[in-house]
């Protein structure tokens, strides 16, 4: 062998050593990982990584993103330092202050959800469990430690579409390194109005313990108020609490009942000023159980505490001698105020079947004294009388499903409830040792089954310290973290928020399929404007306990919607709808019912069959699939334009 090939040989494997050693001596790597992951600190089961952070959505969306520290020595001084996002050319930039960055910090969990299958869980307790975005700007990682950064990036109304590029450094006493951003920003702009019912329960008797606030309805109590709200808004939920204990009450010298509904109105008004609360919640307290508590059988009206005119004490009324003159006058009080259609009452919180028929009559006499105010209730029961708007328990709603469906097919519109550990095991839920696909997959539920809203406990009922200290339930009494001057939002907090996002691109494509189909008169009733929006849920949904731990799938489905009401428009234009829905399980040599409408002078192919198309646009016909040809492939060709539309379904 030439010397000259000796020397090139040794030069490659003296790179190939040094290149080696460099990595091996990096004091720490970054990894890109899914925001549908948890980044455990001991590195517990995480395998998919990536080298550059992509992410998308729609103009008006605030969508999250995560990078992985992993600290091959101690590291000191570590911080985060995020570039403007900028496109190509310098066309266009983020404002810095739409892009966020926060250190995740973790709970100990010293036992998981005593109700939930091993498979179920992220990972078995004793354990770490990472859930808060931090406060700290600057903290140290220890050797072995694996440290995730959380990315927040508000896209703005305004942002004109297109692939924006970006950075985010780790800078550290030890070294710095830094990772791609590719943000895609698709030309839609999410509504900004909320088509869901989101219900959260929160607390306001605490702001003393975590808040260092101690006369309650002072001016800083109203103002750490409004942060709450702000932060609630921020995340798409828009229905408020406001306590029936807030209505002052006084019985006058001649016996008669007066309410005082200032401090009830002030609270109301800090939600309302945000301009996103679209209802009020309320009317809790004016009902008890018996003796047994949930278990009783009996549901009574409860006790009033009654200021006394004459003599200024405070004296208890017992509740029939106040409800009658209570409801209805606050029903006057909503109608002055407009605020009645965005009232929703509560009767009794979670009433079940051993006591289901005194709930009924109570709702029925709340009914009767106040009949234009909707009444809105988590239940554990199908008996629930003339209640407005029923929410089932997710694992009640599954398993009594049939029943409820009955329900809304004749006018009720139904909701469901999460309350963690009482949950059944297998169905989405909240506790921190779930993984937090559970709380972004929730709202595709909503859309799958047509429910119209989610309530939700809780918010901020938290133990005397939450960051150490889960209590028995596991965490899924809260979404936040309180620190004086605020809260900390959690990965399940946010993630809550981008699957009521995900619902609204659903919407939008049903809204695009109504409008399409009140354009076209009785003759297309057969038009279903959901069940396209219901076919792409379920690629990650199929009912309500199977669902995908996959991101690329629930991110896949979701540019499957987005990119067809981006096409819907286009020329040739044509809606198809086959009957069975797409996605449904079929035997061999079953038939499919295909139904479409297409623009004038446009020709039609289904799975190469070339179809009549009437005057009217309307095209249809039958065809029988096997396991190996399990699609429905229809062409549109006008002019020099094409469009393909592909349904798959499952032939065994």
């Amino acid at each position: 062998m030439s010397s000259k090939i000796l020397k090139s040989v040794a030069c490659f494997i003296a790179s190939a050593i040094f290149s080696n050693y460099a990595a091996f001596a990096q004091p720490f790597s970054l990894s890109g990982v899914s925001d549908l992951y948890r980044v455990f600190e001991d590195g517990y089961k995480l395998s998919v990584t990536s080298d550059t952070i992509k992410v998308f959505g729609l103009r008006g969306e605030t969508i999250s993103g995560q990078l992985a520290i992993n600290a091959k020595t101690k590291l000191t001084d570590v911080v985060a330092v995020v570039s403007p996002l900028i496109k190509k050319g310098n066309a266009a930039a983020f404002p810095l202050k739409n892009i966020e960055w926060n250190f995740v910090g973790s709970v100990f969990l010293p036992t998981n959800a005593p109700n939930q299958t091993s498979d179920n869980i992220e990972r078995p307790a004793p354990a770490r469990f990472p859930d808060y975005l931090m406060n700290e700007r600057q903290i140290n990682i220890e050797k072995g430690k694996l440290q995730s950064v959380w990315l927040t990036i508000k896209i703005p109304e305004d942002a004109p579409a297109g692939t924006y590029y970006g950075t985010i450094a780790i800078n550290t006493a030890q070294g710095r390194q830094s990772m791609p951003i590719v943000l895609k920003v698709y030309p839609l702009t999410i509504p900004s109005e909320r088509h869901l019912k989101i219900a959260v329960r929160f607390v306001v008797n605490n702001f003393d313990k975590y808040h260092g606030i101690k006369e309650k309805y002072s001016d800083e109590w109203f103002t750490m108020l409004a942060k709450y709200a702000e932060n609630m808004v921020e995340h798409r939920q828009n229905v408020m609490q406001a306590s029936f204990s807030t209505i002052g009450i006084t019985r006058t010298g001649q016996g008669d009942l007066q309410f005082d509904f200032t401090r009830f109105d002030q609270i109301v008004q800090v939600f309302l000023k945000t301009g996103k609360f679209d209802f009020i919640e309320t009317g809790y307290g004016m009902t008890k159980f018996g003796e047994d508590d949930w278990f009783s059988t009996v549901i009574e009206l409860s006790d009033f505490t009654v200021k006394d005119s004459s003599t200024g004490e405070a004296v208890t009324l017992k509740g029939s001698d106040v409800v009658p003159y209570l409801l209805p006058a606050f029903e006057r009080h909503l109608r002055e105020k407009g605020w009645l259609e965005k009232t929703l009452l509560s009767v009794r919180n979670e009433p079940s079947v051993h006591n289901s028929e005194n709930y009924k009559e109570l709702s029925d006499y709340f009914h009767t004294l106040a009949p234009d105010l909707k009444q809105f209730e988590s239940i554990e029961t199908t008996e629930f009388g003339g209640l407005n708007i029923p929410g089932p328990k997710l694992d009640h709603l599954a398993t009594w499903y049939e029943k409820f469906k009955e329900a809304q097919d004749n006018g009720t519109e139904v909701c469901y409830y999460i309350v963690g550990i009482y949950q059944g095991s297998r169905f989405p839920d909240k506790t921190i040792d779930l993984p937090i696909m559970d709380s972004r997959i929730m709202p595709w539920l909503n859309y799958k089954y047509n429910l119209s809203g989610i309530k939700h406990w809780g918010w901020n009922s938290w133990t005397d310290d939450p960051f150490n200290e889960v209590g028995q339930h596991l965490g899924d009494g809260w979404h936040v973290y309180p620190i004086k001057n605020g809260i900390l939002n959690s990965l399940r907090w946010e993630q809550m928020r981008n699957g009521i996002q995900d619902y609204e691109c659903f919407w939008m494509l049903e809204n695009r399929i109504r409008i399409l189909k009140d354009s076209l008169g009785s003759r297309f009733s057969w038009i279903d404007p959901r069940q396209r929006s219901v076919e792409i849920t379920g690629e990650a949904v199929k009912n309500f306990a199977e669902r995908t731990n996959d991101p690329a799938v629930l991110y896949k489905a979701k540019e499957q919607v987005i990119n067809e009401i981006l096409k819907f428009n286009d020329s040739p234009e044509v809606y198809v709808q086959t009957n069975p829905a797409a996605g449904s399980e079929l035997t061999a040599g079953s038939s499919i019912e295909v139904y479409g409408w297409t623009e004038p002078g446009t020709k039609i192919t289904v799975n190469r069959k070339e179809l009549p198309v009437s005057e009217n646009g309307l095209f249809l016909e039958q065809f029988s699939l096997s396991a190996r040809n399990n699609k429905i492939i229809v062409t549109a060709f006008k002019g020099d334009k094409s469009k393909e539309i592909v349904r798959e379904f499952i032939v065994r």
